[in-house]
């Protein structure tokens, strides 16, 4: 039997009835009469760190199995028109490449190389193994600059 806490003291409580209890003893002398200790604080935080690194092999796992045969994404600039306000409108085929259907992300670039200016834009489900082209109305440059049709375009798709 402990002996009893001083309640004018620092103490802790039972984390099942609240009573009062030494300072770092977790249970009563009712709820734990066989004075079983606790874990350490390295076996909890390895127990968490297990978890941790547990849920992330089944994040990247399931994440695996749903990115399986989606893709690639070969795409061309099938047409490009400039319009009035200064933006474009283009033209791009995209095929699916993959064994299942899936949406693609696509990005035109004005140089060919990304940018954070590049305007990108995702596609409807292609069925696998087919083509299909969508056609897209790029807004113009925020600088007000015009772009033309004969700008260096490029696209990409994923």
């Amino acid at each position: 039997m402990t002996a009893a806490v001083d309640l004018t003291q620092p103490h802790d409580g039972c984390i099942r009835c609240g009573r009062p209890t030494p300072l770092g003893v977790a249970l009563c002398e009712s709820d734990n009469p066989a004075h079983i200790k606790g874990p350490s604080p390295t076996q909890v935080h390895g127990t968490i760190l297990l978890g941790v690194i547990g849920g992330f092999v089944a994040l990247l796992l399931l994440l695996r199995l749903a990115s399986t045969g989606v893709g690639p994404f070969p795409s061309t600039l099938s047409g490009v028109a400039t319009r009035a306000d200064g933006g474009l409108t283009v033209v791009v085929a995209v095929t699916n490449n993959g064994t299942r259907p899936s949406g693609a992300s696509c990005r035109l670039t004005a140089t060919g190389v990304p940018d954070f200016h590049d305007y990108v834009f995702f596609t409807e489900q292609i069925p696998a193994g087919e083509t299909r082209s969508f056609s897209q109305t790029v807004p113009p440059l925020p600088s007000g600059q015009v772009l033309l049709a004969g700008t260096a375009l490029g696209v990409r798709c994923n």
